[in-house]
């Protein structure tokens, strides 16, 4: 295992940027979330309702998670006619997603 690089004093987060790097971890530790980044990833923007036909998921629990995924700043929202589209906003989630799952995939 690799030593972690080292850190300087002048290199430590400020109390805003512990507190949004906490959300975002937050706003990632859930599987249905996950799901939620990597489809959205996958397929582009959607609606509710075409995440929802794509997991084994009510309508209700996909957005409720898409809210979560909004607040964090992970995803944007925007009305199209009557529906409402999200689409990745921040792909900083997804790729810390990839990083987390490959260095579990390669640990011993």
């Amino acid at each position: 295992m690799t030593s972690p690089p080292d850190t300087h004093p002048s290199a430590r987060l400020n109390e805003e940027a512990v507190e949004a790097v906490a959300g975002t971890l937050r706003a990632l530790a859930d599987p249905t979330r996950i799901r939620l980044i990597e489809l959205l990833d996958a397929v582009g923007p959607a609606s509710v309702g075409g995440l929802a036909a794509s997991l084994p998921l009510t309508r209700q629990a996909v957005s409720r998670q898409l809210g979560v995924l909004h607040g964090a700043g992970i995803v944007r929202r925007r009305r199209d006619g009557m529906r409402v589209v999200y689409e990745l906003r921040d792909w900083t989630g997804l790729w810390l997603l990839g990083q987390v799952a490959d260095a579990i995939s390669s640990a011993p």
